[in-house]
């Protein structure tokens, strides 16, 4: 049981070096290319400092993306390395089973999946935030603002010209129907502030009400409360691409936007998206596993490396194809997200059963 032990300490210590190496070398690899892109950017307000800024501020989002692919070659290495100096094949000898050592190189990939996490829902948001900040020459603040928004509550259509994250209306519209969508009233008002939740405060008010017999009446007041569920912290994050939301964020934005039944789809693929991801950093590297113990064992270590960063890279630009595929031809972008990481769990799984 001791040395058992040993050996599991020794397999996940060696796969999660390679795997925490290769994400290493893979984010500077492409914070680097990713800063040469910039300089052909570079304008007056725009310069190589401010490049760097926008580079280095964008550098956890990068290290979101290729996490798979680090794990994907992180677990050729380390594997390889095992099997380079005969050590799989001294495991299998003493009756270590082909599954137990693919559930070690499992548990190192962890440490990604809890990285990949954590970056999704409390870094990237802000750092992207930031990023896009440099790169417009605008403060995080103003990036918060919101012109020409139309929502829907029931029977009223609401029109704001101008909304930001400190809850500020300017230009407000409110358009009621009654169940035949026939005009009931219209609201005009200048300006707005949100005071608590449901709540907000009108100011330079006009209503005018239609009434049964065809006549209306116009009431002008300095000050009028307008029940509207909009909240400040949903105007932010209409500015935010969904992409740059955390989940937690996606979640609670798509719960509010489900009661109007106004759920874009953009956002279901981003959540789907980051639900997906653990998922195919596993599959991935089950599908490395394969490589080792499977029909790419006698070949070298760079050919193998060379076979997985093509796997890595058509794995994810199919997930990314399909996801916006999605949008178009299903009703739930969760199940393009997951079609090719199924898929994926199934090669690996069939190639490793293959090679017990």
């Amino acid at each position: 049981m001791l040395a058992r032990r040993i050996i599991a300490k020794h397999v996940t210590k060696t796969t999660a070096l390679a795997m925490l190496g290769a994400t290493v070398i893979l984010s500077v690899l492409q914070v680097l290319f990713t800063y040469l892109g910039e300089l052909g950017s570079l304008n007056e307000t725009y310069n190589a400092w401010r490049a760097l800024q926008y580079v280095l501020w964008s550098a956890p989002n990068y290290l979101y993306e290729i996490l798979p692919i680090s794990a994907l070659i992180g677990a050729v290495l380390g594997l390889g390395t095992l099997a380079s100096n005969s050590e799989l094949v001294v495991m299998r000898s003493v009756g270590i089973s082909l599954w137990r050592i693919v559930g070690w190189v499992i548990r190192s990939a962890l440490i990604l999946v809890v990285l990949s996490f954590v970056l999704s829902e409390w870094v990237i948001p802000y750092t992207n935030e930031q990023a896009k900040s440099v790169k417009d020459h605008r403060s995080v603040s103003s990036l918060g603002e919101v012109n020409g928004y139309w929502t829907r509550e029931g029977q009223r259509f609401i029109y704001i010209d101008y909304a930001n994250a400190k809850g500020q209306l300017k230009h407000v519209q409110v358009v009621d129907f009654d169940d035949r969508y026939r005009l009931k009233g219209v609201l005009n008002a200048e300006q707005g502030q949100f005071v608590k939740d449901g709540d907000w405060n009108l100011k330079s008010a006009a209503q005018m009400d239609i009434l049964p017999q065809g006549n209306s009446t116009l009431v002008k007041t300095d000050q009028l409360p307008l029940a509207l569920a909009l909240q400040p912290k949903y105007v932010h994050m209409v500015t935010i691409d969904p992409e740059d939301l955390s989940p937690s964020q996606l979640v609670s934005f798509m719960s509010y936007m489900h009661q109007y039944s106004q759920v874009p789809k953009t956002y279901k693929l981003a959540f789907w998206q980051k639900v997906g991801s653990p998922f195919a950093l596993i599959a991935l590297v089950l599908i490395a596993c394969s490589f080792i113990f499977g029909p790419l064992r006698q070949q070298s270590m760079g050919f193998r490396l060379v076979i997985a960063l093509f796997i890595g890279l058509g794995f994810f630009y199919l997930q990314d194809f399909l996801g916006y595929a999605s949008l178009v031809y299903s009703p739930s972008p969760a199940w393009f997200v997951f079609v090719p990481i199924i898929f994926m769990t199934l090669v690996g799984g069939y190639l490793l059963r293959r090679a017990r």
